[in-house]
């Protein structure tokens, strides 16, 4: 039997928009990325208009502080249940909080409600990022579809940058702040209709396991105390949004105070880092179907942290906003291939809650990098302090690179027998990620005409795929089926825990590869479209005479 096509000879982002769940998964994080920037722009607006720049940065604290200390706990979400529920959760409790946003703004309510149903919204945020992150891997049917659909992600996200601002300006204009929080409401509902049963072909069940949030929390902690590679990549995630935080100060002073571009030369000079990080992801296509992706991660630090040093040296506004959108390109790069190269490392079971790690450093980290701008600029003057800034990422990516290369050189990558289990249907139904893995554990084996591979009545320890040659199939000594190539045997007795129902014999010179017991049933059982097809050809075979 022939597996499904998986849009082999069609390119990975053309076959993106042929995967539904993924466009669905799309344009909800699309609506949740506009939501995300234009809910932070309304409330700093509201609070600015009701109590000056002091209002307006405590309003941040408020709801940056616990988003920063919930993202963690609240990834578990993604790793306890299946993702597609838990994107339709997350969405759905966004628009809640959006709603109630709304309300407590259009009703003129005590600024302490105002404040409270902010920081509600802000937190509820982080619940989106690390599960889309998490599931992509699930959709994707190829690895390089995987980068594509992370790609993809980026570019979506950046559009969103510029599209919410735009939208929440008009909306300001025209009615108020209560009024963004209203309609990005309305867009959660959507996106948790959207996401909540995506057409997976591949679903792979979880286990809710009656572990406390904080032991669960704990779990992806220690994978990534356990995983050194995984660690300092996120580290590296981190630096990145210290140096966004030192940015957003930064960019203010380089337009107002250095290059005296007068009030529009801050917003000019922060759009060029959207563009650039719009184009960037846009660029990041070219490591569709790339093995290794340190080299990519390196490329994008140095390309984010040199034009930034350079900045310091310009006297030209222009200048100075190509070289912050070359920045922004750079940033786009460590994202995607960062964001990639995790996915094919870390197993799917934490992956949720590595995101949610990564979705505290964002907000933490931004937080830091603004705080310390400051300090930056009366220690160091503000071209200094961009020297500074630019030497982050290259200078953490340097202690870093030994361990991420290692990672790279690691990840999950498909074995010699990946097209073979891709052409058997109960495999195929499985994540790419667990097939890719699968190839790995593949046990090459060859057998001499004449050889039994496996013996009626002894016990069943392995399943075998047939890579070239014949293997007869004999039951009480009478020849009862023939396996060719793409054929597989010995699933039985591991499904049905009985000894071997018949021999299997090499008719001349055969190549096998073999899949021990546990390794087998734990990625077959794992996904309930897997296991009842496996069943299903048990108990066909079973019922013709039965198999090995």
């Amino acid at each position: 039997m022939v597996a499904p096509a998986r849009h082999r000879s069609t390119h990975p982002m053309v076959a993106i928009l042929r995967t539904p769940a993924l466009v669905r998964a799309l344009l909800a994080f699309f609506a949740f990325s506009m939501a995300e920037w234009a809910t932070y722009i309304a409330i700093l607006v509201w609070a600015f208009e009701s109590g000056g720049a002091s209002a307006a940065g405590l309003i941040a604290v408020v709801q940056l502080v616990p988003a920063t200390l919930a993202a963690p706990f609240a990834s578990v979400l993604g790793d306890r249940m299946r993702r597609d529920r838990a994107l339709g959760v997350g969405y759905g409790v966004q628009a809640v909080a959006f709603l109630a946003t709304a309300a407590s703004l259009m009703l003129d309510a005590p600024e302490a409600i105002v404040y409270a149903t902010a920081a509600v919204a802000a937190t509820a945020i982080v619940l989106t990022r690390p599960v889309h992150n998490a599931i992509v891997p699930e959709i994707a049917e190829t690895p390089a579809q995987l980068t594509a659909g992370n790609a993809a992600s980026s570019t979506v996200e950046g559009i969103a940058i510029f599209a919410g601002p735009l939208l929440t300006g008009v909306i300001l204009a025209l009615a108020g702040p209560g009024w963004v929080f209203a309609l990005f409401g309305l867009t959660g509902i959507g996106g948790a209709l959207l996401t909540w049963s995506l057409p997976l072909e591949r679903t792979f069940d979880r286990v809710i396991d009656p572990e406390s949030a904080v032991k669960a929390t704990l779990a992806g902690l220690r994978t990534l105390r356990h995983e050194t590679g995984a660690l300092l990549l996120t580290i590296v995630v981190g630096a990145q949004f210290v140096v966004v935080g030192l940015l957003d100060i930064l960019t203010v002073v380089l337009g107002l105070d250095v290059l005296d571009m007068g009030p529009s030369g801050p917003g000019l000079l922060t759009s060029a880092l959207g563009v650039g990080g719009l184009l960037g992801a846009a660029a990041t296509v070219v490591l569709v179907g790339r093995r290794r992706l340190a080299p990519a991660v390196a490329v994008g630090m140095l390309v984010t942290g040199i034009p930034l040093v350079a900045v310091a040296l310009v006297t030209l506004p222009l200048v100075a906003w190509l070289l912050l959108a070359l920045a922004g390109v750079g940033k786009a790069f460590v994202d995607v291939s960062g964001r990639t190269l995790l996915q094919r490392s870390v197993e799917s079971g934490v992956l949720s809650r590595i995101f949610g790690v990564q979705e505290s450093l964002l907000m933490g980290g931004t937080a830091i990098g603004s705080a310390v701008a400051p300090l930056l600029i009366n220690n160091l003057g503000a071209r200094g302090a961009f020297v500074a800034t630019g030497v982050v990422l290259p200078a953490v990516g340097l202690l870093a690179w030994t361990q991420i290369r290692k990672l790279d050189a690691t990840a999950l990558q498909p074995g010699p027998g990946f097209s073979l289990l891709e052409g058997i249907p109960m495999f195929a139904l499985l994540p790419t990620r667990v097939l890719e893995k699968l190839s790995r554990d593949l046990v090459p084996m060859s057998f001499s005409h004449g050889t039994d591979v496996v013996s009626e009545g002894d016990v069943g320890d392995r399943i075998y795929l047939v890579a070239s040659g014949q293997v007869d199939i004999i039951k009480r000594g009478e020849s009862i089926a023939v396996m060719r190539a793409g054929d597989f045997f010995g699933e039985i007795a591991l499904l049905r825990d009985i000894p071997r129902t018949a021999t299997a014999r090499a008719m001349g010179d055969v190549e096998l590869y073999a899949l021990e017991r546990d390794v087998f049933l734990e990625a077959v059982t794992g996904s309930s479209a897997a296991r009842e097809l496996a069943d299903t050809v048990a108990d066909r075979r079973l019922r013709h005479s039965g198999d090995a």
